[in-house]
C-alpha cells in the first residue's frame, strides 16, 4: 500500500489553508500529524479520505498530485456511525467480524451435512474453510473483542445494552472499538486519547504499537505519540514538513534546525553589513569605485536573507493549586477565561 500527495494546496475562499504539500503513506507506517488548531491538520485527511477538493494546478499537472499504488481501505472515527440505535453493544460492535461469522456459519452447515457420514468431497471443503476461518482470525476475534470492551471500561452487562441507553463519551469509544478490530490498512485516527482514561490509552498505544498496517494520528498528547510514532509530520505555516522518529525526537531537530538556521541568519548578516560598509566607503573614490561596485554585486547575488522563524507553539497553559486531592471530578472551574493572544469569546 502506497498513498502519496504531491505539491497539494488547499484554499476556502481567500483562505489559505495548505500550499504545496507533499505528504507518502507507507505500510506499517506510524505517522503523527501534529500543528496547532486550525493549522489545516483535518483538511489534510479529508484530503487523504479523498472529501476534500485540492486547488487546480495553474499548470495543469493535476493528474499526479494525489497517487496510490495498491487496493486498501482507509478508516476514519468520523466514518462510523449507528444506524439502529436500539442495537445492543455486542451486536453492533460484532458487526465488523462479519465475514469471521458468515464463514463459521458454513462450517457449522458442513459439521450437519457430515454428520450422517464422511463425504470426500465435503471433507475437502471443510478442511479449506477451516483454513480460512483461522486466517480470518476465526479463534481469536473474540478475545479481542472481549478484551478491547475491557480495557475501555465497558462491563459484561453492558453488553446486552442498547446503544441509546450509553452516553456520547462511551458511544464515541464504542465507535473506536469498532474501527480498530475492524483493522483498516490506513487507519486514521483523530484525537483517539479525548474521553479515554489512562488504562484504555496505554492499551491503545500498545495496540498501535502493533498494529501490521498504517495508522496516522492526530494528537496533541506528546506522552501517548512518543510510545509509537516513527514518523512526525508538522503543519506549521502552511506548509509541512517531515521528521523521522516519535514526538520527543522531532522537538530535538526542530530545535536544531532553528539553531542551525539563526547562525547562518546572523552570519550571512554581517557580511552583507560587512561589504556594504565597504562599498560605501570607496563608492565615491574613483580609484575605488571598481572595488566599490564588485562589493553592490557581491550583496545583490546574495539575495534577501529570511530570518528563521520560531516555532508557532502557542498552547493554552494554567497554573493552578488544588485545594484537596481530587475523587471522581478531576477539576471544577466557574468565570473561566481561555485564549491565545486575546480572550475568546
Amino acid at each position: 500500500m502506497r498513498l502519496k500527495l504531491n505539491r497539494i494546496s488547499v484554499s476556502f475562499g481567500e483562505n489559505e489553508v495548505l500550499k504545496d504539500i507533499d505528504f507518502e503513506v507507507n505500510d506499517k507506517d506510524k505517522i503523527a500529524v501534529i500543528g496547532r488548531n486550525g493549522c489545516g491538520k483535518t483538511t489534510l485527511l479529508k484530503v487523504l479520505m479523498g472529501v476534500q477538493e485540492i486547488d487546480a494546478d495553474p499548470s495543469g499537472g493535476d493528474s499526479d498530485k494525489i497517487q496510490k499504488t495498491g487496493k486498501f481501505e482507509i478508516g476514519y472515527l468520523k466514518q462510523i456511525a449507528f444506524e439502529d440505535d436500539t442495537e445492543s453493544l455486542e451486536n453492533e460492535v460484532l458487526k465488523v467480524f462479519q465475514p469471521i461469522l458468515d464463514m463459521k456459519a458454513k462450517i457449522d452447515l458442513l459439521e450437519q451435512k457430515m454428520a450422517s457420514g464422511v463425504y470426500e468431497k465435503e471433507s475437502l471443503k471443510y478442511e479449506d474453510y477451516l483454513n480460512q476461518y483461522d486466517l480470518m482470525g476465526g479463534y481469536t476475534y473474540l478475545k479481542e473483542y472481549n478484551n478491547a470492551l475491557k480495557q475501555f471500561g465497558f462491563s459484561d452487562s453492558d453488553k446486552s445494552k442498547k446503544l441509546k441507553e450509553f452516553s456520547g463519551g462511551q458511544r464515541t469509544k464504542i465507535a473506536l472499538i469498532k474501527l480498530l478490530l475492524s483493522k483498516p490498512d490506513l487507519l486514521i485516527l483523530d484525537e483517539p486519547t479525548n474521553h479515554l482514561d489512562v488504562k484504555a490509552i496505554i492499551w491503545l498505544e500498545e495496540y498501535l504499537k502493533n498494529y501490521q498496517k498504517a495508522v496516522i494520528v492526530v494528537s496533541h498528547d506528546r506522552a501517548f505519540l512518543d510510545n509509537f510514532v516513527n514518523i512526525v509530520y508538522e503543519i506549521e505555516r502552511h506548509k509541512i514538513k517531515k521528521y523521522s522518529g516519535n514526538y520527543t525526537d522531532f522537538a530535538k531537530k526542530k530545535l536544531l534546525d532553528y539553531e542551525k538556521g539563526m547562525k547562518e541568519y546572523e552570519a550571512l548578516s554581517k557580511e552583507k553589513e560587512r561589504l556594504q560598509a565597504l562599498a560605501d566607503k570607496f563608492r565615491y573614490k574613483a580609484t575605488k569605485a571598481k572595488m566599490a561596485q564588485s562589493k553592490l554585486k557581491q550583496i545583490e547575488r546574495m539575495g534577501e536573507i529570511e530570518k528563521p522563524e520560531s516555532a508557532d507553539t502557542r498552547v493554552f497553559s494554567s497554573v493552578t493549586k488544588p485545594k484537596t486531592e481530587s475523587g471522581n471530578d478531576v477539576m471544577s472551574a466557574e468565570e473561566i477565561s481561555i485564549g491565545y493572544t486575546s480572550v475568546l469569546t
